[in-house]
């Protein structure tokens, strides 16, 4: 029997590792295959401002800033911005997944970058996973038109199950209840 491929995106806060527990808990090893995601917006380079011509009152070129002075002698190109952001959240991924690899499980990580909610979305239709599992705030009304939500989007927009987790304190305090 092939496994079940089970995405579950992280965004690298504690709120987003609390879906993983729970993976233990109602899918056994021999059930699935997780895939810990992350996506994140394309890093940017850092360079300076091109100089302001000599002149023949000053006969050197003139700068805005120090700083642009320091990045024009050493940028950082968003290629280098990338390939480092690539290795630091793979690293990451890998970390939240040893646990997981020791439980047994079959772990792969994988990093995207763009906008989240379409990344996630994109991935799960083109990498044939049966199901995501995701933490989400739980927001509603003004604070979820003002920040969004992406565990929103995915759920509208995989054609795939989402399951869902909302942790409460409660959780975190061992009653599980909900009370």
């Amino acid at each position: 029997m092939a496994k079940r491929k089970i995405l579950i995106p992280l965004d690298g806060s504690d709120f987003g590792r609390k879906i993983l527990p729970y993976i233990s808990k109602f899918f056994s090893p021999e059930m699935v295959s997780i895939v810990l995601f992350r996506a994140t917006p394309h890093p940017q380079g850092m360079t300076g401002r091109p100089s302001r011509p000599a002149s023949a009152e000053v006969p050197v070129p003139m700068y805005d800033s120090s700083r642009d002075v320091e990045y024009m002698q050493h940028p950082v190109y968003a290629s280098q911005e990338l390939e480092s952001e690539l290795a630091e959240m793979n690293d990451a991924l890998k970390a939240e997944g040893e646990a997981l690899e020791k439980a047994g499980y079959e772990v792969v990580t994988v990093v995207r970058f763009g906008d989240a909610k379409t990344e996630i979305v994109k991935y799960v239709a083109d990498e044939n996973v049966e199901m995501v599992a995701m933490t989400t705030h739980g927001r509603s009304g003004v604070s979820r038109v003002l920040a969004g939500s992406v565990a929103g989007h995915v759920m509208r927009q995989a054609l795939v199950p989402v399951i869902m987790l909302r942790p409460f304190d409660a959780f975190e305090a061992g009653d599980e209840s909900g009370r």
